[in-house]
């Protein structure tokens, strides 16, 4: 066992190989689904999930013009079936309204825009998630986070730029939001 492995006070058991690289593989992986479901506290009462809190965040940061429903997609990390399943039930309820051919370059492109109520409602979930995220987060310092989220950063990076090296990779989706964005 590693020092600072949570194994040992939560009974799980170690993962079947010593490899460090499948050792970190199997750390971040178990470390989002240990705070996957924590992202939907706080929003069930707006009747928001995580994923259509982060697609309205996208929207906002898009600004008045807003965003095709691909590069939606894209900076969420979903497949076109995703983004437009997201984009019907945020629709549905008011969030955001889809403009079909409203792309001057392309009329062929449907852009998704935030409504005043997403907007409001955007507003009203950010304290809560913020609350939440800082609970969740509260065993590391500022100098932790920051550090975690330059390596996790530079590992995205590194994996995008090596997607065209590897067969197949192209198939195991986008490659995330652009760096800075903040989408959680």
């Amino acid at each position: 066992m590693r020092d600072g492995d949570e194994s040992e006070r939560d009974g799980e058991s170690e993962p079947p190989t010593q490899d460090i690289d499948a050792l970190l593989v199997y750390n971040v992986l178990r470390t989002s689904a240990a705070l996957t479901p924590h992202a939907n506290r706080g929003l069930r009462e707006l009747n928001l999930t995580a994923a259509q809190l982060n697609a309205l965040l996208v929207l906002r940061d898009s600004g008045e013009v807003g965003l095709p429903l691909s590069e939606m997609g894209r900076r969420l990390v979903v497949t076109r079936a995703n983004v437009t399943g997201l984009a019907d039930r945020l629709e549905k309820q008011g969030l955001i309204w889809r403009d079909v051919g409203g792309d001057p370059g392309d009329r062929r492109v449907t852009r998704a825009r935030l409504t005043a109520h997403g907007a409001a409602l955007l507003e009203e979930a950010l304290p809560r998630r913020r609350q939440i995220l800082a609970e969740l987060l509260s065993e590391l310092s500022p100098e932790e986070k920051e550090l975690m989220i330059g390596l996790m950063t530079r590992l995205r990076r590194g994996i995008r730029e090596g997607r065209q090296a590897i067969p197949g990779a192209e198939a195991c989706g986008g490659g995330g939001p652009p760096e800075g964005e903040g989408v959680v």
